[in-house]
């Protein structure tokens, strides 16, 4: 997704490949490069920029733990043409804010978090680091997402609402209440369990 995005419109980046924790050698595929993650040494002696393009927000914060020899200005802050982000928000190092996403005032974003499709986040939000707002998820206003956490596709978060670290919502819940850290919170309205976390396979986008 982000590859096809950079190659269509001019946001002064040029995608050259793929770190990719699988990957022991390095390769040239279809005009890219794939290469380890140590790889990411030799990139920086040049004028290259970085963005975890990873959807398990579990798995893109231990990536960024594995690279912390990258400097927070070497990574690449995506905004989509078609994307309404108001002039007050504060956006952090590493985040990719997708199409249609609309961001309104005095909202605060961590580092590399995710804004996805459609996605709604209403005024004085505040949305942690290692973060993934998935498609059509509505903040209502004043929402905390702590760190590490995940939205899921059409959720909506009503005005006021603190969702806890580590924190999965799932698709199309509904969030009347605040959740702890470390939970699960399925259903309308969203109803909240503990969770288990497990770290999967994983790449890097630059």
């Amino acid at each position: 997704m982000l590859k096809n995005f950079v190659a269509h419109y001019s946001l002064g980046y040029r995608f050259i490949g793929f770190l990719d924790d699988q990957i022991t050698t390095f390769k040239e595929v279809e005009g890219a490069f794939m290469a380890p993650l140590s790889y990411s040494y030799e990139l920086l002696k040049d004028d290259v920029h970085f963005i975890l393009a990873i959807g398990n927000v579990d798995d893109r914060f231990e990536v960024a733990k594995r690279v912390m020899h990258i400097p927070e200005n070497r990574y690449a802050t995506i905004i989509h043409p078609d994307a309404y982000v108001d002039r007050t928000v504060k956006i952090g190092a590493g985040t990719y804010i997708s199409a249609n996403a609309a961001i309104m005032h005095d909202v605060s974003i961590g580092h590399h978090t995710s804004i996805l499709t459609g996605s709604v986040i209403e005024y004085e939000s505040r949305i942690g680091s290692f973060v993934n707002i998935s498609p059509n998820a509505t903040l209502c206003g004043n929402v905390c997402v702590d760190d590490i956490s995940f939205v899921g596709a059409g959720a909506s978060i009503i005005q006021g609402i603190t969702l806890g670290k580590r924190n999965l919502i799932g698709a199309g819940a509904t969030v009347i209440r605040d959740v702890a850290d470390n939970s699960l919170a399925l259903g309308t309205p969203a109803m909240s369990k503990p969770r288990k976390t497990e770290t999967t396979l994983f790449n890097v986008f630059f």
